[in-house]
């Protein structure tokens, strides 16, 4: 490693898109790893902070760039990536020349919003049937349940209405949330064995996305697809 650099990024594979780096913040080394899905709607980075260990046990495991193949860039990511705290994640593409965002800001993650008629109910419906887990913030002065399943938030706010219109009702057409899987089958296969309403099974639509599509207990529409690679 040149001690002399404030920042590095080392592409190991440019076919699958995966390999580390360092950045200098206030004069102290953060390292990372980063992987790529190039079979999205276009580049999506996951990059991820390391130790030190880590940022030198990956140039010795991969000293140079290689020819990779999926399997070697899910490896990677199971070894150096998951798990880790997670720094910067849903980039559109790596930016030109650094892979991090020059002005030092940081965006951690997106939320969906979802204003709800019953909070506790759509809050029991959501663990219950789609396997998220909860954690309510009902005694604030905006009360709200923020809702995790792996890296997907979606926070439930209590409407003053008794009624919630979907996207597809108001706009014409649209989902109201998009999240991101590759076990569509197993995914879809449980949800359906939990009750779940499925309203569009499982296909690969005219943008090239393998998608199903369920509908919550407020009517709102979820799609959980991913890209297909290019044939």
């Amino acid at each position: 490693m040149d001690n002399d650099k404030s920042f590095d990024l080392r592409i190991i594979s440019n076919q699958v898109r995966f390999g580390c780096g360092y950045r200098t913040v206030n004069g102290e080394k953060e390292f990372f790893a980063w992987h790529g899905y190039p079979d999205r709607n276009d580049d999506f980075i996951t990059t991820v902070e390391i130790s030190r260990d880590e940022y030198d046990e990956i140039n010795q495991d991969y000293p140079k760039e290689i020819s990779a193949d999926r399997k070697t860039a899910d490896l990677f990511r199971d070894k150096y990536v998951e798990g880790h705290l997670v720094i910067l994640e849903g980039w559109n593409k790596l930016p030109s020349g650094t892979g991090l965002q020059k002005d030092g800001i940081r965006m951690r993650g997106l939320s969906c919003i979802f204003p709800v008629p019953d909070i506790r109910k759509t809050t029991e419906y959501y663990v219950r049937k789609l396997g998220f887990s909860a954690v309510p913030y009902l005694n604030c002065k905006e009360p709200h349940v923020c809702l995790y399943l792996d890296k997907a938030e979606i926070i439930l706010l209590q409407a003053d209405k008794d009624k919630v219109l979907p996207n597809r009702e108001l706009y014409g057409y649209g989902y109201d949330a998009y999240l991101y899987s590759d076990e569509q089958d197993s995914l879809e296969e449980r949800l359906v064995s939990k009750g779940v309403r499925v309203v569009r099974p499982l296909s690969v639509t005219d943008y090239r996305n393998r998608e199903f599509v369920v509908e919550d207990i407020d009517g709102r529409w979820l799609a959980f697809g991913l890209k297909q690679a290019a044939e």
